[in-house]
């Protein structure tokens, strides 16, 4: 209950008063390192990603996620860049569309950042030649100047509507809303969501209701990505044990590196 209670305070001061540099207030790296970190990342081999790819016969096209990458997912931190959930949302989402015949999907992110995985999603919507709309939610703005901790960075503060800008195709398939999860869900209207990526708090008490929410409006064979499954958050993994004691989803853990997997969760059919 006490967990709970700090949770929702939490939820309530950064929906209130959100940070107005989350990044910090200075750029972080010249240059020379954002592209330095680059080529190693774009020119590293991940064999189970490619093994998924392969088996879902769909497969993003590599210099364009290099170049959106370049520009969303390669930052200063300690950790190496690791850019694979694009390559794994792409192609479950491009094999789903196909194999349920979809002519108009829902989509909802929890945890937009920089925008990556839900440009991502939104090409593979593209390519499948449907419609659809995606719903990401983030405690950032998508009109808040700032500094991202990216290459972009360099040449003033932009809002992340200015970093997607060479993307216009696959921004006109996404909404984007301001808040935490817990405020802002509710003010989507899907009756149905065919398939969600969840990367927000990382807390088990948001994600359950995340979970919850998203899974709610869910039928047969509809998808529930999770990022960050591994030891340094221990909720996501005590969700995840949850679900597959409710048995009511399919649960396949998907390893990128040592240190990050991918949870797909695919909702089974009521017995």
């Amino acid at each position: 209950m006490i967990e709970n209670l700090i949770s929702y305070l939490r939820d309530f001061r950064d929906y209130y008063f959100p940070k107005k540099n989350p990044f910090g207030k200075d750029v972080q790296a010249s240059k020379n390192y954002y592209l330095s970190i680059f080529e190693k990342a774009k020119n590293k081999i991940y064999l189970e990603v490619e093994k998924f790819e392969n088996s879902s016969g769909y497969k993003i096209d590599k210099l364009w996620l290099d170049d959106l990458a370049l520009h969303t997912q390669v930052v200063k931190k300690e950790s190496a860049i690791n850019y694979q959930h694009g390559r794994i949302l792409y192609s479950k989402l491009s094999k789903y569309i196909k194999e349920k015949n979809i002519k108009f999907i829902n989509v909802v992110e929890i945890g937009t950042a920089r925008g990556f995985s839900s440009i991502c999603m939104s090409k593979a919507i593209n390519d499948a030649n449907i419609n659809g709309k995606i719903i990401t939610i983030d405690i950032i703005s998508n009109d808040q100047k700032i500094y991202w901790n990216c290459i972009d960075d360099l040449e003033s503060k932009k809002s992340r509507k200015d970093l997607l800008k060479n993307w216009p195709k696959e921004l006109n398939n996404i909404s984007f809303l301001t808040g935490p999860s817990s405020f802002v869900l509710k003010k989507i209207s899907f009756d149905r969501i065919h398939f969600a990526y969840i990367d927000g708090m990382h807390d088990y008490f948001n994600t359950k209701k995340e979970f919850d929410f998203i899974s709610s409006r869910q039928r047969f064979d509809d998808i529930i990505i999770f990022d960050d499954y591994s030891k340094k958050f221990p909720d996501i993994i005590r969700l995840v044990e949850d679900i597959k004691n409710r048995k009511n989803y399919n649960i396949n853990i998907l390893a990128s590196s040592d240190q990050r997997s991918y949870v797909i969760a695919q909702k089974k059919r009521w017995k």
